[in-house]
């Protein structure tokens, strides 16, 4: 099982007590533990004293960072003890063009954090080496630089470079999303393709051209669509359903959420998700109920019901994550067993 601890953006720290609470209950079902999604974990007043605790389990954990924060005294010795990866956020290979996406950030402290790591992880055995991914978010602010961004990932050493489509949501940001410039997108994967190849650094860039919420240069003119938008939205939830029921027929294999069965997000404030995509529901409360109560509770069965009886939430129904081996009945997950989380 996989377990993903977040900060939020509108500054809740996650007290120690409440983790001490995740170490107890949740971590020693765990093999890998992620600090990402929200916020910038290093910053975390406790999270020093986070990765002490971490540090006497038998597991591996992640980061994702913005990397402005890695100089931190002590922080890497305690980091790379159990470190199997660290994704570092980067959206961009100059410094204006970092500091505008990043308000406050330093793109010359980002590059010696950077560097301070990777001399770090290199000076361990390579059995304990961690992987070191950069990862860019695509726009029209910084689509010009993705060459120059695999260039200094592979300058800085990094394993691979990771690309993802801005996701557009709001209509006053629709400006930044690449789906107007298709043949600028294609020019410039080309040249990152072929640069790294040259540089023997591996390159992930999205498959499809980026979508836009059907409905959103609309509401940039016409404001809100109230009813329409729900009905769209409703409409968008069935076609991703049919298309994952196409694919189960393609392939013989069912739909399966490796977060409803394997994994979980666990907030600053003690709300856990079952993932950490838009839209996603609260499930509980670690101030008021126990990890397992929560992961064999109503909200969990039901969210994991719907992957099966063509009722989905509206968040796992819009979802491009679900597809995967046969899972186990749903049965297995409708009663509570002795050790849920070991499955």
């Amino acid at each position: 099982m996989q377990a993903l601890v977040g900060s939020t953006k509108s500054g809740v720290d996650m007290p120690l007590a409440l983790f001490d609470r995740i170490v107890d209950e949740v971590l020693p079902h765990v093999s890998r533990l992620s600090f990402s999604v929200a916020g910038e974990p290093t910053i975390a007043p406790h999270f020093l004293e986070f990765l002490d605790r971490v540090n006497t389990l038998d597991l591996t954990t992640e980061l994702v960072t913005n990397a402005t924060a890695l100089h931190r005294p002590g922080l890497l010795d305690r980091l790379l003890p159990r470190l199997g990866l660290l994704i570092a956020s980067l959206d961009g290979a100059r410094a204006p063009t970092v500091e505008r996406i990043r308000a406050g950030a330093q793109y010359s402290r980002i590059l010696e954090n950077l560097e301070r790591f990777q001399a770090a992880r290199i000076a361990r055995p390579s059995a304990t080496r961690p992987e070191f991914l950069i990862a860019m978010t695509l726009s029209t602010a910084n689509i010009a630089e993705l060459p120059e961004v695999v260039a200094l990932a592979a300058r800085l050493g990094a394993d691979r470079v990771v690309c993802s489509w801005l996701q557009v949501h709001d209509p006053m940001l629709l400006d930044l999303s690449l789906h107007a410039v298709p043949g600028q997108v294609e020019a410039r994967f080309a040249e990152a393709r072929a640069l790294a190849r040259r540089l023997g650094l591996g390159l992930d860039l999205p498959a499809e051209p980026p979508a836009v919420p059907l409905g959103l240069a609309a509401r940039r003119m016409l404001g809100h669509l109230g009813d329409r938008s729900r009905r769209r939205s409703a409409l968008r939830a069935a076609l991703q359903r049919a298309r994952v029921r196409a694919w189960e027929l393609r392939s013989g294999l069912e739909a399966r959420c490796s977060f409803l069965w394997g994994r979980v997000y666990l907030h600053a404030d003690g709300h856990v998700s079952p993932c950490c995509v838009q839209g996603r529901p609260y499930v509980g409360n670690l101030g008021e109920r126990s990890f397992q109560a929560i992961w064999t509770g109503p909200e969990m069965t039901a969210l994991r019901a719907g992957m099966f009886d063509g009722n989905p939430h509206a968040a796992c129904a819009r979802c491009s994550q679900g597809q995967g081996p046969n899972p186990a009945p749903v049965e297995a997950w409708t009663e509570p067993v002795q050790n849920p989380l070991d499955r």
